[in-house]
């Protein structure tokens, strides 16, 4: 496989009734992959706002949208493989030294930056082996770490953050999914347990049973990893 296929891909979308379209922009292809990455949820809860109250329950609101944090080393000096365009436009005239790494901060902001076409950022894919996720920009900050005599950045870290967005076509087909008003399927993985299934899609581990009948079990304990095991609708679990 071609090295350059494995590096971290931004692609700009314009979102037109929750389904995206074509690329909206150039795409920015990282010079060098992150070390790492991270990957936040976070759980809202409402507070007891009672005068006077000085504890209670955590009521659970809602999960959060996905946030996606990467640093990402910009390289100016001749070291490393200019990304995309820029090493295109370096081919056919190259700036002189010290430009080299605005014109990727510029390409960064040209694909995640504002569009007049939508009038808003950019709806975003982020592409990395395993990763694949839409998302928008939230954050993003430069520091610039090396300069030549003339004060140009030679190198320098953009650290972004990417927020979570999910089309609305794709929302509503994984709420209707996960539901447990709708009859769907489960492949039994290692340590699988009935109560413990009942529980998590039903919200309660006494409806094993009912598991246990509509899939033909007369056990509760170790179920077969691969199985596939039916899971009916909360109204009509047997």
């Amino acid at each position: 496989m071609d090295g350059a296929l494995a590096k971290l891909m931004i692609l700009p979308f314009a979102d037109v009734n929750g389904v995206l379209g074509p690329p909206a922009g150039p795409p920015f292809l990282a010079q060098y992959n992150p070390e790492t990455y991270t990957d936040s949820v976070t759980y809202k809860y409402d507070e007891p706002t009672a005068r006077g109250s000085n504890g209670g329950e955590a009521k659970f609101d809602r999960i959060e949208p996905k946030k996606y944090a990467f640093e990402l080393i910009l390289d100016g000096t001749g070291a490393g493989q200019m990304p995309g365009p820029v090493s295109e436009f370096m081919a056919t005239g190259a700036p002189p030294l010290g430009l080299e790494v605005p014109g990727m901060i510029e390409l960064f902001k040209a694909t995640v930056g504002f569009s007049g076409n939508i009038h808003r950022p950019r709806f975003l894919m982020l592409v990395w082996g395993r990763l694949v996720a839409t998302a928008v920009l939230e954050t993003y900050s430069v520091k610039y770490t090396l300069f030549n005599p003339a004060g140009l950045p030679l190198r320098a870290t953009l650290n972004a953050t990417f927020r979570e967005h999910t089309p609305k076509g794709k929302a509503a087909l994984i709420n209707n999914l996960s539901s447990p008003d709708v009859a769907h399927g489960h492949e039994v993985r290692e340590g699988d347990r009935l109560p413990a299934l009942a529980a998590q899609v039903y919200g309660d581990p006494a409806y094993c049973v009912d598991l246990a009948a509509a899939n033909g079990l007369d056990t509760l304990r170790a179920l077969e990893t691969g199985r596939a095991v039916y899971l009916p609708p909360l109204e009509d679990p047997a």
